[in-house]
Order: C-alpha cells, then sequence, then structure tokens
C-alpha cells in the first residue's frame, strides 16, 4: 500500500461536511419537476440557438419515450469481438506491435453452434509501424494503434456474419464514435477512417445491425439537454451562451441557471427519472461528436439507453440500423436477450473479452521469445534502469 491514509483523512472528513443533503435534495428534485414538464418544442428552439461547451441531444420530442421489448426470435445468431494490444516497445530493437482480437459467434434455437476462437496479429513490417499520408509520415503510437484494432474488431465480426441467414446482431464492446481521431491532424484521419467507414458498409450492404455496447455509461447527452432547458438567457431575450455565462461568473459571481440541477450521468435520468423499466429502452438520438461529421452520414452515429435487467447500458448503432424499424428492433430484442443469458451483460462479449485479453504473463512471454530469437542472432536487449525496476520489485 503506497497511500497513507492517515494523511488526508481529515481532508475527506472536511470535504464530506461541505455537502448539504437538503440542497442536493432540492437538486434531484428540479431535475424531476423539469423532466416532467418538459416542453420539447420549447427546448429543441432553445438547442437551435444554443452556444453551448457540453454535448447535447437533437430531436428531443421523444425523449421520454419508453419503448418496449419487441419478441425475442427463437432462431438468432450473435458474432461479438473485442481486442488487446502490445504497442511497440521502444528499448527493444525489434519494433512491432499486437492486436489479439476475440471472436465469438453463437447461433440459438434448432441448430445450435458455439465456435469461441482469438486471432493474434502480429506486425513488424516497416510499412505497417508507419502511417504514411499524402505529405506526411507518422509512425504508430497508441492512438493510431487503438484505431487499427477498432477496424480488427469489426471486420472479424463481419467476417463471422457475413451470408448469416438468420437474424442477427455483431456486438463490439465499447464506442462507435472514434473519438481518438479527436487528437489527429486531418490528414492522418482521411488516411485511417476509410477503412473503418468500409466495414459499415459492408454490414449496411448484408442487412446485418452493428452495435457498441457501452457498460455503465457516463455519457450526459441527455444531462446536457437538461441544461438547456434549465437556461434562465432566454428570459433576458439573449442566445444561450455558456462562454458569456462562465464570464458572468467570474466577473459578477452570477451563478448559471443549470446549477440548479445535480451533477448526474444519462444513466441516472433514464432509470430514476425516466423510470425506464427492464426491458425497455429509450428513443433514439443522434450524437453530436464533431468527430461525426468526418463520417459518411448513413454511418453517423445515433444511440439509445436499454434497461438489462441489471444495468442501463448504452447502445451505439449507425443511423441505417437506427432508421430501419426492423433492424432497430432486432439491435433491441437480441441485446436484451444477450444480457439475460450474461446474467445483466451480453454472454457474447464476456466470452470475446476472455479470448481476446492479454494477461501480464501473456505480454512477458512475447517479449522473452522476441528477446529469445535476438539473442540468437548475437543481440542482446539492453533495458533502461527505470525500465528494469518496473519489471522486478526488489524491496
Amino acid at each position: 500500500m503506497t497511500l497513507d491514509l492517515s494523511r488526508v483523512i481529515t481532508s475527506i472528513t472536511e470535504m464530506v461536511a461541505t455537502v448539504d443533503p437538503q440542497h442536493e435534495r432540492h437538486r434531484f428534485d428540479a431535475l424531476r419537476e423539469l423532466w416532467t414538464n418538459l416542453d420539447p418544442d420549447d427546448l429543441d428552439a432553445r438547442l437551435d440557438q444554443a452556444g453551448v461547451t457540453f454535448l447535447t441531444i437533437r430531436q428531443t420530442r421523444e425523449i421520454r419515450d419508453r419503448i418496449p421489448l419487441p419478441p425475442v426470435p427463437t432462431n438468432y445468431a450473435v458474432a461479438a469481438t473485442d481486442g488487446s494490444m502490445m504497442t511497440p516497445d521502444r528499448h527493444s530493437p525489434a519494433r512491432f506491435y499486437l492486436i489479439n482480437t476475440g471472436k465469438v459467434y453463437l447461433r440459438y434455437g434448432d441448430d445450435p453452434l458455439a465456435t469461441l476462437t482469438s486471432d493474434p496479429d502480429l506486425r513488424f513490417a516497416e510499412d505497417d509501424l508507419w502511417v504514411n499520408a499524402k505529405q506526411r509520415r507518422m509512425p504508430i503510437n497508441e492512438t493510431i494503434l487503438g484505431l487499427r484494432r477498432a477496424v480488427a474488431e469489426l471486420q472479424a465480426a463481419m467476417d463471422l456474419l457475413e451470408g448469416e441467414p438468420l437474424p442477427a446482431v455483431a456486438l463490439v464492446d465499447g464506442t462507435l464514435i472514434l473519438w481518438m481521431l479527436e487528437s489527429l491532424d486531418d490528414e492522418i484521419i482521411d488516411t485511417l477512417l476509410p477503412e473503418f467507414l468500409d466495414v459499415l458498409t459492408a454490414f449496411q450492404k448484408y442487412r446485418i445491425p452493428v452495435a457498441g455496447y457501452i457498460s455503465s455509461p457516463g455519457a450526459t447527452d441527455l444531462y446536457g439537454a437538461m441544461r438547456v432547458a434549465a437556461c434562465d438567457y432566454p428570459d433576458h431575450g439573449r442566445d444561450i451562451d455558456c462562454m458569456d455565462c462562465w464570464r458572468r461568473i467570474l466577473n459578477d459571481g452570477h451563478a448559471a441557471a443549470c446549477d440548479i440541477l445535480p451533477r448526474v450521468t444519462d444513466r441516472y435520468i433514464v432509470e430514476q427519472v425516466a423510470e425506464l423499466q427492464p426491458g425497455e429502452r429509450t428513443a433514439t438520438f443522434p450524437s453530436e461528436s464533431r468527430i461525426l461529421s468526418r463520417y459518411h452520414a448513413p454511418h453517423r452515429v445515433r444511440f439509445y439507453y436499454v434497461h438489462t435487467g441489471r444495468e442501463i447500458a448504452r447502445i451505439e448503432v449507425p443511423r441505417w440500423v437506427a432508421d430501419d424499424p426492423e433492424l432497430l428492433d432486432q439491435t433491441h430484442a437480441l441485446i436484451w436477450d444477450q444480457a439475460q443469458l450474461g446474467r445483466g451483460y451480453p454472454v457474447a462479449l464476456q466470452e470475446a473479452h476472455e479470448q481476446a485479453v492479454l494477461s501480464m504473463a501473456d505480454r512477458r512471454l512475447v517479449e522473452q521469445t522476441v528477446e529469445r530469437q535476438l539473442a540468437s542472432q548475437g543481440i542482446v536487449v539492453t533495458r533502461t534502469g527505470k525500465d528494469g525496476s518496473k519489471r522486478g520489485r526488489f524491496v
């Protein structure tokens, strides 16, 4: 144990004492009242002219809708994928990266089948270790490797379900929004993104819905809309402008109107305020993430929340899935059934994770194998003292 808790326990006690339970109850009451009396037309008008610094939703007319569980087919198939990776080791003369993709195919009904495999892909060629854009060349880093892992997961799911005659869904662990692209420049994005979109196009061609499953989501898109609904700027005849509001707070001690609301996630709103019941889902909403402007229009992500019986999960699908009632119901029904089989979390994703995970022993085994092969060629790997200290403790 490296933390001396006795040194901070006094500060923790003082911090907790600053929380006013009565004030917090008023905040939660204000959120419930705002939700109950929400005017979608007024909220849409506010959102259309709001200059906000946080994600919100649009098309709020269906914000309070609760969609019942569709019938679950007896015969269906699901493919789930997950991935782990080893990034290039700057201490090693042998530069490589490894993506291990866990792949699960489950078929239910009259002809059941289960296939669980993993696909380790080790790359070391010069072209694999660099991204060659039009005007520049960039070495592989963790961000770019994360994108390549996302492509590998999606392609593996496509390979498992291509030509599938049964109702099916492809599940990936996590988001379909490539947030990592926001840290890259335009030229690199234009080089890397098409691979991801091409796989989504293949799913669309075969009418196989693909969905990203996010457990215990921390997103605040719905909550952002509630903040706009609570804003007092329209009463002052001005557009909603969060930056100006912050200036008022700093200069005039002005308290933002949205501070009447508790700081919660969408998960809390859906479960505790909207009171979504097991099996039900919300309407679908388009994500306002800026990176989605890079996606082809049919692939721009929409999301909904579903009560799996154990948790509120966020499900992300391409727009072409959300716009097709049959495919949308298919994701809803099959994800629900998978969650029941997995005690609240899709069983196919559980198994895909088990296939994909690279333990510390696995990683060390790869490193040792590389080092032995190098030694057989007369190349001895030398490491810094700091790197060596991380691999073994002596005290």
